[in-house]
């Protein structure tokens, strides 16, 4: 049986050894021939009712979502948990990426009895795990602590009298490193014990059911690429890790300025601003849209900025642009240029300790070897239509909104039963979205 290949990015797209001849005359997709010519699929945000995608403002999606190569032939699972692989090959599947949605497909590919085996070239855990969520909700953990000792009236109607609340940064930091450490070594060990094959090396494709990692080359009947997202920095903005900084450097905590700017008003530049205030720095939101949470639902942005924001030390600039950011040198601060972002005039110069750039994040895509199966991404992203289908090399770039749960079990039951499976994209909601 012959297998093709799956990426893990925004959407999940997949490619499937199929006969496709009739999508490629309409798509003008390029296909591989010999062997049989290839079909990319995917998610398409638009066929269930969504408006277009918006990287900047979905970027909690980044992390670690799925596309893939299949087939149109089933996998016969061995029962016998990570056993032998299929002949020819020397593994069912090979998941590029050890991130939360690599080691889900991991575990469920061992389940269904694939011969498995997960490429990572940095440390198990991926974005969520290591630069996103369980980092900094350690700290948003900290930063609460800190406004109850704060809050003198709270303290005291529990008989509690507080001195002055002070922190120890490094301390901070080290609680955060050393939870992310935690689970990480949990992802490793859970999928060392069902025989999951941990390969140490950055994946690149060589061809449809080929990888290389390091200077090792393998091959597999079905291959996932996990590799999550990576922050996105608008041009003008030099980053140097230090004064200028993306959401990677922050949670790392190396210093805490006096007053930091920070370029989007997200999610993310939330959660940071949340962190920072409560450790004693003033903040500026630097956002080009006209308010500030533009992607947040209305009703829940007007009460995140009534109780996150306003009673704060944090005051913002909307329909402006950071057109040019320089990092502190030989003394001098950090300048931000902001220009409107209608005119694109010149409107004001900042001054500031460092910036975090909250802008968003991009699919990690470069690097992968995808030009050697003739995919063509644009801004990272893969077209694709609600059939899992390539629209055309220059269609509209879409995403849908999935728990990484969902789509890695979508992919492995494709990869299991062929191509013919629905794609379930259904997903829980609550209406209305602020009650």
């Amino acid at each position: 049986m012959q297998f093709s290949i799956s990426l893990s990015l925004s959407s999940p797209s997949t490619v499937c050894r199929s006969d496709c001849s009739a999508v490629a005359s309409n798509a003008n997709v390029t296909l591989l021939t010999p062997p049989r010519s290839l079909r990319f699929c995917g998610l398409r945000r638009e066929a269930f009712g969504f408006k277009s995608f918006n990287s900047s403002v979905h970027t909690r999606f980044q992390s670690s979502k799925t596309t893939r190569l299949s087939c149109s032939n089933r996998i016969a699972a061995s029962l016998g948990g990570n056993g032998a692989p299929s002949k020819g090959f020397d593994y069912d599947l090979v998941i590029i990426g050890a991130g939360v949605g690599g080691h889900g497909a991991a575990l469920h590919a061992v389940e269904k009895g694939l011969k498995t085996a997960i490429i990572e070239g940095d440390v198990v855990g991926g974005t969520c795990v290591n630069r996103g969520c369980v980092p900094s909700k350690a700290l948003l953990a900290v930063s609460g602590r800190m406004r109850e000792l704060q809050n003198e009236h709270h303290m005291k109607s529990f008989g509690l009298q507080v001195a002055a609340a002070g922190y120890d940064r490094q301390g901070v930091a080290d609680h955060a490193n050393n939870l992310a450490s935690k689970i990480r070594s949990n992802l490793t060990n859970s999928m060392k014990a069902l025989g999951v094959d941990i390969l140490t090396g950055f994946g690149k494709i060589l061809g449809p059911q080929k990888v290389k990692y390091g200077d090792t080359v393998i091959t597999a009947k079905d291959i996932i690429i996990a590799t999550g997202s990576v922050p996105s920095v608008p041009k003008g903005i030099e980053v140097d890790g230090k004064t200028v900084i993306t959401s990677d450097h922050a949670l790392k905590l190396e210093f805490v300025p006096q007053w930091i700017a920070i370029v989007g008003s997200g999610y993310i530049g939330l959660e940071f601003s949340d962190v920072y205030t409560a450790l004693g720095s003033e903040v500026t939101f630097v956002e080009a849209l006209d308010q500030l949470m533009p992607g947040f639902d209305p009703e829940i942005g007007k009460l995140a900025q009534r109780v996150l924001i306003n009673p704060r030390k944090i005051d913002y600039h909307t329909g402006v642009f950071a057109s040019k950011i320089t990092p502190a040198k030989d003394g001098k601060p950090v300048t931000i240029e902001l220009i409107d972002a209608k005119t694109k005039e010149l409107k004001d110069t900042l001054e500031v300790d460092a910036a975090l750039i909250a802008t968003g994040r991009a699919p990690f895509t470069q690097g992968l070897g995808l030009e050697n199966i003739n995919v063509q991404t644009q801004r990272g992203f893969i077209p694709v239509d609600e059939r899992m289908c390539v629209i055309d090399a220059n269609g509209e770039l879409v995403s849908m909104n999935m728990q990484l749960e969902r789509i890695f079990q979508l992919l492995l039951n494709m990869c299991t039963f062929g191509s013919k499976v629905k794609a379930d994209t259904s997903s829980p909601v609550a209406e209305p979205v602020a009650a």
